[in-house]
């Protein structure tokens, strides 16, 4: 194919030493003004160094051409140049003449947010060349949002225009392109197609945290569309069936499980996002990612999108389920810069990696005013927004704290309003309370939803008075929190080093679309043993990441993952040295592989298997044959062995009077109850086996006495008991608070610790006790009771119902857990949408407003007497008033 003028001159441009010579200049000076290693910025002219017309010009010419890497270098130029003019190193004619060049730029790339905020920050009145305002009326006309009210930018909108029409499509791209904007604006247009009249469409996201912040996301975008419900929850009850023709569900894997036995509508599209964590091979739940993914496919002909970041072969995600790989399109195109640096106080000096133009580190000695890593975050913040990365809650938690401990007080009604939510809903010493104070805030998953979304909206509120937000992985995980500077300071990902798709997916947030030209990336080593080889490299070079998998055109050699995979069938042992995650992740693709070979259904992982282990078809024959326990059982739950769900099975058959987990009588005030129920599950499911030697583990290990592990099960109990009585939060809180009092010692890890774990005496008084505390609470709540102990109680219970039918399985205690509370107004009003504390308002004061069957299922919802009747509660009015926005005529729909 024929180059085009614009793509033949760039490649002139970028191969003269004029370009190079002046870009890496253009570099060089930025990251001396970052870093407070050159003059004051404001004596310095840079007009006088550097030829800034040429460079523009260069720019432009880039600009026209069709290769990714010369427009980003079009874009990285004028981003840098407004650095300079953001520090007054440019006069303030040159200043306007980059403004000027700016917006033609950014017209020519289609960078539509870059316009926005270059009329932001300019008090000129820019007139691009008529050509140019040709080629925005001709962008704007073809690339505007289904919506109408934004315009794609040209990286976007060929996303766009190759996701119409398809059936099953996979698009990656870098954390600033906007993703999850395409996947909204595809679904606004998608929900108002006729044929998805009574149908849904899937969401599929990694976390409950993601969750809840794209069920805001789209609530927002689908507003103005009455006949749409978005829901969070599996169950879609006759109220929401009547009150909306269409469903736009936001689900986990499991989620997405519970919904698939008894699907209400249609599964028509599934869109996945975060699309990298169905093949991870250090996350315990990618088996089940592709284990709903191929569960969704088999029941329903829906249609598949897949979306990631930085990732080579996004076509990779088809092949995994038998799709054609033609439907895929990798976009490298930034839509904001990106600098790096790495602060090196072992080997005492500061690197610049420059990005484009060799491998060439510009290396400067360290400040001496920096003595630690703080002084580091505050210096190079300045007045701008920072997130600050480290690979623990509680590291979080405690360098938080730490770099607060150095600020004056900020006083905003804003932040205090937010301190005060905090103590009341938490508790009164939480540590957020006193960095809050200081306009520090930390974030990571153990956090109650409801402050991590407040934290999320003060942060990225016009004029945050919250400028520094020290966070844990989340951010890998999709949650939408960019800033102008990222601080690294770590290169691991919980105990695991970074890969290339963590950092880049990390760094990602860095620089704001539509309020920076470029974002800072800083790296900071303070111990030998941190950011040397591989992570080192990572830091050094921009790119993408090519993705792999052991079910996707493996090696020819490669076979570890399929012996284990025969070990577990056959009932061997792993090897030594696998990790528990490995253990875990084997299992369940066990338990997959043996739903594959009962149904008959062909797939990659069968197919491998097969052609990798011999008499492997022998070994599935058997295995499928020795399993009792009924099929939609075991596709509900293949991250729970295969052979305890048998042995559960069995017992029910074998004795149908003890088979309920929770008799008729039982008293759910009572510990003991829940008590009862604990001891059966860690017998039934072997947790001395599979809940015991995780850091996050339900119960220690079994040595000789049972002492301890009851006594762990007792404090589960209490836990349950608590939870699934509907008190708040900060009372259960207080309630462990009183329970390590009366045991008058508090074990926790300590990771500075040679023995790990330490034993101290409970103190009421220490702060750092009571936060201990706070945070074994939540995470217990989230991870231990609404994750690990849910699953077990909802598996038991189909058990039940299976064994027994529907009337004698008796109380389904997962449901109870899940929702914390056995009110059934406030669970039926939590499936159709409101948050726990909402529901239990209304179900404790307005019940009457709400009909619910005996099975549950919510009936009827008075809505617009309701919202008069808690027009004196501003927050709960919000949420009602968010969820149902505006009523459309109600439909009959079959019972």
């Amino acid at each position: 194919m024929a180059k085009t003028i614009g793509t033949g001159l760039s490649e002139r441009i970028v191969a003269s030493e004029v370009f190079v010579d002046s870009f890496r200049q253009l570099e060089r000076m930025c990251a001396e003004t970052f870093l407070l290693v050159s003059e004051d910025p404001s004596s310095q002219d840079a007009s006088g160094e550097l030829d800034v017309p040429r460079l523009l010009r260069f720019a432009d010419i880039l600009s026209h051409s069709e290769l990714p890497l010369h427009r980003e270098l079009a874009y990285t130029v004028v981003a840098l140049l407004h650095e300079l003019v953001a520090t007054d190193m440019l006069d303030s004619d040159m200043a306007a003449t980059v403004s000027g060049f700016t917006e033609a730029i950014m017209i020519e790339l289609g960078n539509f947010p870059a316009i926005k905020t270059l009329r932001r920050r300019s008090e000129l009145e820019l007139v691009p060349p008529q050509s140019k305002e040709v080629t925005r009326a001709l962008k704007h006309a073809i690339q505007e949002t289904s919506q109408g009210d934004s315009v794609f930018t040209d990286a976007q909108a060929t996303i766009v225009r190759s996701l119409e029409g398809a059936s099953f499509f996979s698009f990656s791209g870098p954390t600033s392109l906007g993703k999850s904007f395409i996947i909204k604006d595809t679904l606004f247009g998608l929900v108002q197609k006729p044929e998805l009249e009574n149908r849904s469409i899937v969401v599929l996201v990694p976390t409950k945290a993601l969750i809840t912040q794209t069920v805001a996301d789209l609530r927002e975008v689908l507003a103005g569309l009455p006949e749409v419900h978005i829901s969070p929850h599996p169950q879609l009850s006759y109220f929401l069936r009547k009150q909306f023709s269409r469903t736009v569900f936001v689900f986990t894997p499991e989620r997405l499980l519970s919904y698939l036995p008894k699907a209400p509508r249609e599964i028509d599209y599934l869109f996945v996002d975060e699309a990298q964590k169905v093949i991870s091979e250090h996350d315990t739940r990618s088996p089940l990612y592709y284990h709903a993914i191929n569960e969704t496919l088999r029941k329903f002909a829906t249609k598949l999108i897949f979306a990631s970041p930085n990732i080579d072969n996004p076509e990779i995600f088809l092949q995994l389920f038998q799709k054609s790989s033609e439907g895929s399109i990798a976009v490298p195109e930034r839509t904001v810069s990106q600098r790096r640096y790495l602060v090196d106080f072992v080997d005492r000096k500061v690197s610049h990696f420059e990005q484009h133009f060799g491998t060439a580190d510009n290396e400067y000695p360290i400040p001496p005013q920096w003595s630690n890593k703080f002084d580091v975050v505050r210096d190079l913040s300045r007045s701008n927004q920072s997130i600050v990365y480290i690979n623990s809650a509680r590291g979080t938690v405690m360098g938080a704290c730490e770099f607060a401990d150095s600020l004056p007080e900020r006083h905003d009604p804003r932040l205090s309003s937010l301190a005060a939510f905090a103590a009341e809903n938490v508790h009164e010493d939480y540590y957020l309370i006193r960095c809050l104070k200081k306009g520090v805030a930390f974030h990571h998953g153990r956090m109650p939803q409801d402050l991590r979304d407040k934290i999320e909206e003060l942060f990225s509120a016009t004029d945050s008075p919250l400028q520094f937000v020290f966070c844990t992985s989340t951010l890998l995980e999709g949650v939408n929190l960019p800033a102008k500077n990222i601080f690294v300071l770590s290169d691991r990902h919980g105990l695991k080093m970074l890969t290339r798709l963590d950092f880049e997916n990390l760094i990602g947030r860095a620089g704001r679309l539509t309020y920076d030209f470029s974002g800072n990336v800083v790296c900071i080593r303070d111990k030998a043993t941190t950011w040397q080889g591989t992570t080192r490299e990572l830091i050094r070079g921009a790119g993408t990441h090519k993705a792999e998998s052991f079910l996707v055109n493996p090696r020819k050699g490669r076979k570890k993952e399929y012996t284990d995979i025969e070990r577990v069938l056959t009932g061997k042992p792993l090897p030594k040295g696998r990790s528990e995650e490995a253990r875990k992740a084997t299992e369940q693709y066990a338990s997959i592989l043996t739903l594959h070979e009962l149904y008959g259904q062909s797939s990659p992982l069968k197919d491998y298997f097969v052609d990798r282990i011999d008499n492997a078809k022998d070994i599935l024959k058997k295995v499928s044959q020795s399993i009792a326990v009924p099929q939609e059982i075991l596709r509900n739950a293949p991250d729970i062995p295969s052979g305890s769900q048998d042995g559960v099975w069995n017992r029910m058959k074998a004795d149908p009077a003890s088979a309920r987990l929770v008799p008729a009588d039982a008293d759910l005030t009572k510990t003991s109850t829940y008590h009862a129920v604990l001891l059966r599950l860690y017998s039934e499911y072997d947790w001395n086996r599979q809940e015991s030697t995780a850091p996050d583990s339900l119960v220690p290990k079994r040595k000789t006495s049972m002492d301890p592990i009851t006594a762990r099960l007792r404090y589960w109990a209490n836990l349950m008991r608590n939870w699934t009585s509907g008190k708040p939060l900060s009372q259960i809180i207080k309630g462990s608070i009183r329970y390590y009092e009366t045991n008058g010692e508090i074990t926790f890890r300590d990771f500075d610790s040679e023995t790990t774990y330490t034993t101290e005496t409970f103190i009421r008084s220490d702060p750092r006790h009571i936060n201990l505390v706070i945070e074994e609470t939540l995470l217990d709540i989230e991870v231990g009771l609404r994750f690990k102990i849910m699953r077990y109680l909802q598996n038991h219970y189909e058990l039940a119902r299976l064994a027994l039918g529907e009337d004698e399985a008796g109380m389904n205690l997962a449901s109870l857990v899940e929702y914390g509370t056995s009110d059934v107004v406030a669970i039926a009003l939590q499936d159709a949408g409101l948050s726990r504390g909402a529901a239990l308002k209304v179900a404790s004061d307005f019940a009457g407003y709400v009909q619910v069957a005996d099975d549950g299922d919510l009936i009827n919802l008075k809505i617009d007497e309701l919202i008069n009747a808690v027009a004196s509660d501003a927050e709960l009015l919000d949420e009602l008033t968010e969820l149902f926005p505006r009523q459309p005529i109600a439909k009959e729909v079959a019972d």
